[in-house]
């Protein structure tokens, strides 16, 4: 985005502002100064995102968010409508009432326009960042368990009365990211000729396994479903390293463009799965400084599957929670296998082809029936406790 584009947006969202202040007095003031920077920031694959930075006070920011017609990782040829970004505002207003500052403060938001006005978290710094460098705060791994289990208790079918669940559905009725969604988690990652999917020469001996292996792909098939008709509550969507921004301890979650009412298994899934590429990468490529992180991040596996489903089991019968547990598997080696030979590659694995076997066997592991895929949170746990490194041949 070039610099006429920037100040076009800046210029824009000021005359979308509503004339009467509110809660929106910082911002208006900022914004109205003229006394202010404009810069891109850079990142993400779907959204414009603006800073909007006083020249007197470099701490004085916001943040600006607009959607285009399309998405910038795939340009014009696949249009995506920008109603997402309305979606994302309306989750983070939730998020922020359910849970005070586990997001950036939303300010506004103009549907019209494609845009809105949120909290700028100029010192945060997004999680993958940490991760690869093995300097996550243990603190951070418990306030994303926790975020995950208040948003997802206050707003589940077994809490809501039944009008307020149907209404919920209703506002969060996102469905052209669940389209997206669907696609590159659950279809295309399991089509062999799919243009779209590509992958490392170090997992090229486990291709055929996912092709190949009606389990694997029938399995996919089920978790496809369970995403687009299973309704349980309001989903972040795309729980993954770059959605979180952390500051030592204190982590902010961010990007819910796909937030969804569905099922609670698939968040945990993705966050936990996200979590096991970096404790391969730790495992098989230990850094001088940090050399004990992947016992970090196994703590924190097993302790975020613990704080979960522990909290779930309170409001959920024992067939229901042996489903979660059922489903929050699948959805591990679903978003395991898609990561590595479909859209959304992950840093950590980067010149790591250990690790990216390691995940690639892992992830089809789980995605198999039978007695050799763990199906309780207990033999998933005791399973991982057998292995130091698993045999990667």
């Amino acid at each position: 985005m070039n610099s006429s584009c920037r100040e076009k947006l800046h210029l824009l969202v000021i005359r979308c502002l509503p004339s009467t202040p509110g809660k929106l007095e910082f911002p208006l003031r900022l914004l109205h100064s003229g006394d202010n920077e404009v810069s891109e920031v850079t990142g993400g694959n779907l959204n414009d995102i603006i800073r909007i930075v006083s020249r007197t006070d470099p701490l004085t920011s916001v943040i600006l968010k607009h959607a285009g017609l399309y998405t910038k990782i795939f340009g014009p040829d696949h249009p995506l409508s920008p109603t997402r970004n309305t979606f994302e505002y309306k989750a983070l207003r939730k998020f922020h009432q359910i849970c005070p500052g586990s997001v950036p403060e939303p300010y506004f938001c103009n549907e019209h326009e494609r845009l809105f006005l949120m909290e700028d978290l100029f010192d945060y710094e997004d999680m993958e960042k940490g991760m690869i460098s093995g300097q996550v705060e243990r603190d951070v791994f418990r306030e994303i368990a926790g975020f995950l289990l208040r948003v997802h208790r206050a707003t589940h079918r077994k809490t809501m009365s039944s009008e307020s669940f149907t209404e919920l559905v209703d506002d969060f009725r996102n469905d052209g990211m669940l389209g997206l969604g669907e696609q590159y988690f659950f279809t295309k990652p399991f089509l062999k000729e799919d243009p779209s999917n590509k992958h490392s020469e170090a997992v090229d001996h486990l291709i055929p396994a996912i092709y190949e292996d009606r389990r694997v792909l029938d399995r996919a098939e089920g978790l496809r479903q369970k995403y687009l008709s299973q309704k349980d509550c309001l989903l972040h969507g795309d729980l993954h390293m770059c959605a979180v921004m952390v500051n030592g301890p204190s982590a902010k979650i961010i990007d819910p463009e796909f937030v969804t009412v569905g099922p609670a298994a698939f968040d945990l899934g993705v966050l936990i799965a996200n979590y096991f590429f970096s404790y391969y990468a730790h495992l098989f490529y230990p850094l001088e400084d940090s050399h004990e992180f992947h016992k970090t991040l196994m703590d924190a596996i097993t302790e975020t599957m613990e704080t979960y489903i522990g909290g779930m089991a309170s409001i959920l019968d024992e067939n229901e929670v042996g489903e979660l547990v059922e489903d929050t598997i699948g959805f591990i080696g679903c978003e395991l296998i898609r990561r590595i030979i479909g859209v959304g590659y992950t840093t950590e694995l980067e010149n790591r082809p250990l690790a990216e076997i390691a995940c690639l066997k892992f992830g089809l592991q789980l995605m198999t029936s039978g007695s050799e895929r763990p199906r309780t949170l207990r033999e998933l746990v005791s399973y991982l406790g057998k292995k130091d490194k698993p045999n990667i041949r």
